[in-house]
């Protein structure tokens, strides 16, 4: 089933985003459109995940990067403030270079032909809930992904989050099995997932 799960693009005829059925993508791609990446609906909340990710560190050392701070995983858990976490981390240089996990985000891109879709500046650093979201629907994304031309699944391994546990640490998720962690910002590489609003 691939309930609430679907494939946004930007119609190149006159770049408006549509949000179609997987199964109704490939005749699209086939044309020439391209996808900006894989919608989930879950509830209230709708989050757009790119077609890509990259193993990169957090941050360039240990900071205070002004994203949601909590060292309790429950309350970690309900950060669904990704964009907002990562408007702040991007502001500190140990962040902000594409070298590391918010500064990636922040300045990728994926657009139609036209060069109209989810440009830098919209795409953000997932938050430990939207992380959450993410892997309660894997396997429905991954499906998605896999009709999208050269489109990377979501890794069964680790995933850095923009939810900060203090000035050394940041939580993760590991998707193989769900456990919620925390690492070192600046010592480890993880996965980094960008994800956007339809805009």
């Amino acid at each position: 089933a691939t309930d609430n799960v679907f494939i946004l693009y930007y119609r190149m005829l006159d770049n408006r985003p549509i949000v179609i059925e997987i199964n109704k993508w490939t005749s699209l791609q086939n044309k020439g459109e391209i996808a900006a990446g894989v919608v989930v609906f879950d509830g209230i909340k709708t989050l757009v995940i790119s077609v890509m990710d990259v193993s990169l560190r957090w941050s360039a050392k240990g900071v205070n990067a002004g994203g949601n701070t909590v060292s309790k995983r429950s309350i970690a858990l309900n950060d669904f403030d990704g964009e907002l976490n990562t408007t702040a981390q991007i502001t500190h240089s140990e962040c902000s270079s594409v070298n590391y996990a918010s500064g990636f985000c922040a300045q990728y891109s994926r657009v139609n032909a036209n060069g109209v879709g989810l440009t830098a500046g919209n795409w953000w650093l997932p938050s430990l809930g939207e992380l959450m979201m993410i892997y309660a629907n894997m396997n429905k994304i991954n499906y998605a992904l896999s009709f999208i031309d050269g489109a990377a699944k979501i890794s069964e391994t680790w995933y850095w989050s923009s939810t900060e546990r203090d000035v050394i640490y940041a939580w993760t998720l590991i998707f193989s099995y769900g456990l919620i962690g925390y690492n070192n910002k600046s010592n480890e590489s993880f996965n980094v997932r960008p994800v956007s609003h339809i805009a």
